[in-house]
């Protein structure tokens, strides 16, 4: 347990120098990686792996925090404790970093391989009624054909990894090479265009995406 410090003492201690800083940081880290463990260890997708493992990633993830930390002192406010603050920054890193992990080994190159493009929003049920599969064959029709003729490389690749892999935006702007604002006007554009090409063929968005249901 780290020595004992009310938000006074935690932020004069961090914002000092020699070895007060030095004790303060090596607490934190210390509180940090223990709060991270029992974070990670109660996450389902995370079950798989043994308590080293576990701690390893916490000790990861906590280095990186407390850097973080100890650049945003001037932004906590005392509206808490600064643990809770600090642990709150710490959970948010941790969470951005098994985001990417989970997409890390994702190649965009088979995104327009083979036709395949299926969004998470267009499988359909066996439920289905005869005019609800109607419409989405006409729905998948439409997006094939816009994806395959109509859209760029890149907008085709951004636009499937969003809407059918799931793929977070951070992590596909890192894989396309391109700034958020590029990667949101990629996506725009693409959806923009496939809107247009439905509302053309009398299949309004609102009505397909109610057919998937």
């Amino acid at each position: 347990m780290p020595t004992p410090r009310d938000n006074d003492v935690w932020l004069e201690q961090l914002s000092a120098s020699g070895p007060e800083r030095d004790a303060a940081i090596q607490d934190l880290l210390s509180w940090l990686q223990k709060r991270l463990f029992f974070y990670l260890r109660d996450r389902s997708d995370l079950r798989s792996l043994h308590d080293g493992e576990l701690q390893a990633m916490s000790a990861d993830f906590a280095q990186d925090s407390v850097l973080i930390i100890l650049q945003k002192l001037e932004q906590f406010e005392g509206r808490s404790k600064f643990t809770t603050w600090a642990a709150r920054i710490a959970v948010h890193q941790a969470l951005g970093e098994l985001r990417r992990a989970r997409w890390r080994d994702v190649s965009l190159q088979v995104v327009t391989q083979d036709g395949a493009f299926e969004p998470d929003f267009m499988r359909k049920e066996e439920t289905s009624s005869p005019e609800d599969e109607a419409i989405q064959q006409e729905a998948l029709a439409v997006v094939m054909d816009v994806m395959q003729n109509e859209l760029s490389e890149r907008q085709s690749r951004a636009l499937y990894a969003r809407m059918a892999l799931g793929m977070p935006s951070s992590v596909l702007a890192e894989e396309l090479g391109v700034s958020h604002n590029t990667l949101y006007k990629l996506i725009h554009d693409a959806r923009k265009r496939l809107k247009a090409r439905l509302l053309a063929r009398g299949l309004s968005p609102e009505d397909v995406l109610a057919s998937f249901k």
